[in-house]
């Protein structure tokens, strides 16, 4: 029998194929770790991050993993690498209390648009209980609309009202409500490729969190179209600051990375897009009007 894993080997495997965010988190790490620091990282998963500030200091590395399975995968690692630094504990982060205490906070807690993994309480925590903590990567994390046309984003519409009609069976047709999917769909945040995308205004900036001091991730912003009427909706991205010379980004004209690319889809000719975030729902919401 296959194990069930709380969080897949599969997406693990994904993340790590993803050579984009880890060539960034690895360059960060060269460029700020420094020998003899101290070191936690928060969502250790397999420990690569992890491996990576190993090569960067002789100090303590610790590698603070919640899910069992994997803080147990990640202590393998660690121990077959030979890297006697590095301590796995398993549990949560809020429910740690480090010592020595660390000088640099690594962790990759980033969601689809940004904070729906906690990035912000998780990082405000920890430096709450851990004063002397003084780096963080990323530094930063920063949550974008944009404004764009694509014809993927048609395609993949089409895709969707298809599988519906195909479904379709005598008197019980999908095209009694097809009005209706549209206007749910467009009530969700959609992910695709848009690298063929075509910006069609300047960017708007929907929330910044300095990672150790902003304490909530909480926002709620009103975007207006105007006179943009070719716009088939927002395209929503984040940019993480990893340190002042590396930067990831999920925006459509950046590599594509695991993340793919998200965004609202402009139901008719609707002018004003509300995006907001609340701890309570942990996921972006987007309604039109």
């Amino acid at each position: 029998m296959n194990p069930v894993y709380p969080f897949s080997a599969y997406e693990h495997s994904v993340m790590l194929g993803d050579h984009i965010r880890l060539d960034a988190y690895h360059q960060a790490i060269k460029n700020q770790i420094k020998p003899g620091m101290v070191v936690a990282e928060i969502g250790t998963g397999t420990g690569i991050l992890s491996a990576y500030v190993a090569s960067q200091t002789k100090g303590p590395v610790f590698a603070i993993e919640y899910r069992d399975t994997f803080a147990a995968l990640a202590q393998q690692m660690i121990t077959s690498a030979g890297l006697s630094q590095v301590q796995v504990l398993q549990g949560k982060s809020f429910d740690v209390l480090l010592s020595p205490e660390p000088d640099a906070l690594v962790t990759e807690t980033i969601g689809a648009i940004g904070p729906e993994e906690h990035i912000v309480e998780i990082c405000y925590d920890f430096k709450k209980r851990h004063p002397k903590l003084a780096l963080f990567v990323p530094a930063k994390l920063r949550m974008f609309a944009e404004p764009i046309r694509s014809t993927r984003i048609h395609e993949s519409e089409h895709l969707f009202l298809d599988y519906f009609s195909t479904a379709s069976y005598g008197t019980f047709n999908y095209e009694a409500i097809r009005p209706d999917l549209l206007k749910t769909r467009s009530t969700h945040l959609l992910f695709d490729s848009l690298k063929n995308a075509e910006s069609l205004g300047a960017r708007v900036m929907l929330a910044e969190y300095i990672l150790g001091e902003t304490s909530t991730p909480e926002f709620t912003v009103d975007l207006d179209l105007g006179n943009l009427e070719e716009a088939d909706g927002y395209h929503l991205y984040f940019e993480a600051e990893l340190d002042k010379d590396t930067i990831l980004s999920t925006r459509f004209s950046e590599p594509e990375t695991h993340w793919a690319h998200a965004y609202a889809r402009r139901p008719g000719k609707a002018k004003k897009l509300t995006v907001s975030y609340l701890n309570a729902n942990e996921y972006i919401a987007v309604s039109w009007t």
